[in-house]
């Protein structure tokens, strides 16, 4: 009987101490629908795509790679938020050009890469951004018309 009431003790000990509060768990949804390109300036042969997941309740951040093994040219196209708070576009240095929705874009282009800006569906940054070998080389007779950045951007607008 003695043990008994030990053990009775003991188990309303346990279960006081370990009365679970209830926490309130904000869960931010990182399911969406992103449009794709699908006509390139170049022979895409490689596609592959990542989910920065390093701080999903702050940034959520989609990246698709369209690669030419052979040229090593590469076109990534990332999409970015910031949850709660939207990320501005940067406009600074760079070129305004009108898509064919109306909507702002922004050209920028230096020795080693090329990219375009916009503001894109959910709140989303998205931007183009296109280089050779890991951005290593110049582009030199590579370099991307600033068509092919809008055609790109068209082909993804919802």
């Amino acid at each position: 009987m003695r043990k008994f009431s030990v053990l009775f003790i003991l188990c309303i000990l346990i279960s006081g101490c370990s009365s679970s509060k209830q926490v309130e768990v904000k869960s931010k949804s990182i399911l969406y629908d992103f449009r794709e390109p699908f006509s390139f300036p170049f022979e895409v042969n490689e596609v592959r795509s990542e989910i920065a997941m390093d701080n999903p309740e702050y940034l959520q951040q989609f990246i698709f790679h369209y690669k030419n093994k052979q040229t090593l040219q590469e076109i990534k196209y990332i999409l970015s938020k910031v949850i709660d708070k939207p990320e501005e576009l940067p406009k600074q240095s760079k070129q305004p050009l009108e898509l064919k929705s109306g909507k702002q874009a922004y050209y920028q282009e230096d020795m080693t890469s090329q990219s375009i800006w916009w503001e894109g569906q959910n709140g989303f940054l998205a931007r183009f951004v296109y280089y050779i070998d890991g951005n290593r080389e110049q582009l030199g007779s590579h370099a991307l018309a600033q068509s092919d950045f809008i055609n790109l951007v068209n082909q993804v607008q919802q």
